[in-house]
């Protein structure tokens, strides 16, 4: 919580100066001429302001504070204005009262002060509903900012939470084609089962190592991606083709964990890939987007399409950097953007 400006240091100590200057100067134009300003301004009235200024300024304030440690939230905003509202008025009424009769009465000699006393009460009554009126902007101000951070920090939990389930979740559809493919293999071609179950290691074992990190560079998500196109291609015959700029693979700029495997599986789930149709996809980086982009060969049925995945992904992406994950279908063309994040040192 942000301290109100009515405890800053800097506030009590030079904002009493000029307010209690600022009230001697109308005091003056009400009592004298405004040629006679300039030969009263440093006389002991106005020291007199200023220290009265101080002292009400702190008195205030104390009363504010205690206040604050008698009524809990749940005290109604109108309770708590009427309670502080008229408590510094009563305060200022009797503090100013107690000052200037003393002053008048006992240090000028002055019986006859009836009007002073009206006109000062008067100015410090109004000062007292302005330090008011300044505490409650901060305090009302202060109130909505905390409530926007709460929302902030729940959004934030939720954000976490779902991006947790979204790595920690293992995909049944890769891992059910993954075995089917290494029953044909393990019938086929022995040494490269073992391949097979070796490059499927390194894809899980790559998702786990990154399953505790929220952003990871793209090179590190590329290494997963090429180990996993080569485990589709033992089931596509090597008709599934990845290209990429070559500036890629120096680039660090980072990417929410787990993205590209979704993207490129949802790709696949979505197309036909045969001998008679290869798919190539092709990446790149343009204007702060990873690019992944591939000629639409839908299936009729996309049973296993990643929606449910690439939902949480653009929460999480519209968290981060406030620019969500978007698909586009333009000239038999489907177009994922990624919005990449460049991180300071």
């Amino acid at each position: 919580m942000v301290k109100n400006i009515i405890n800053n240091a800097v506030f009590r100590v030079f904002a009493p100066i000029f307010h209690g200057v600022t009230l001697y100067i109308l005091i003056l134009l009400i009592f004298d001429s405004i040629q006679q300003l300039s030969q009263n301004f440093f006389s002991t009235e106005a020291f007199l302001s200023v220290i009265l200024t101080y002292l009400l300024f702190e008195l205030m304030r104390l009363y504010i504070l205690l206040v604050d440690k008698k009524c809990s939230d749940n005290c109604s905003n109108s309770k708590r204005i009427l309670i502080q509202g008229g408590g510094c008025v009563g305060l200022s009424l009797f503090v100013t009262s107690l000052i200037i009769s003393f002053y008048f009465s006992k240090l000028v000699g002055f019986n006859a002060y009836r009007t002073e006393l009206i006109v000062f009460n008067t100015m410090f009554l109004i000062t007292s509903i302005l330090y008011n009126m300044i505490y409650f902007s901060f305090f009302y101000l202060n109130r909505i900012n905390i409530t926007q951070l709460d929302e902030e920090s729940m959004l934030r939990k939720n954000v976490e939470i779902e991006l947790d389930t979204f790595k920690n979740k293992i995909n049944p559809e890769f891992l059910y084609h993954s075995l089917e493919t290494l029953i044909s293999l393990t019938k086929k071609n022995v040494e490269e089962a073992d391949k097979f179950i070796l490059k499927l290691s390194d894809v899980y074992r790559n998702i786990l190592s990154t399953k505790n990190s929220e952003l990871v560079c793209i090179t590190e998500e590329f290494k997963i991606l090429k180990t996993l196109i080569e485990i589709f291609n033992y089931k596509f015959n090597n008709k599934l083709n990845f290209k990429f700029e070559n500036s890629i693979k120096e680039s660090k700029l980072q990417l929410i964990s787990g993205t590209l495997v979704v993207i490129v599986e949802d790709i696949i789930n979505r197309s036909i890939i045969s001998d008679i149709h290869a798919l190539e996809i092709n990446c790149k980086l343009d204007n702060g987007f990873l690019k992944f982009y591939h000629p639409i060969q839908n299936k009729l049925i996309q049973v296993f399409s990643k929606q449910t995945e690439i939902r949480h992904l653009k929460k999480a992406y519209h968290y981060y950097g406030k620019m969500d994950i978007s698909i586009d279908e333009e000239n038999n063309i489907r177009t994922y953007y990624i919005p990449v994040f460049e991180l300071e040192n």
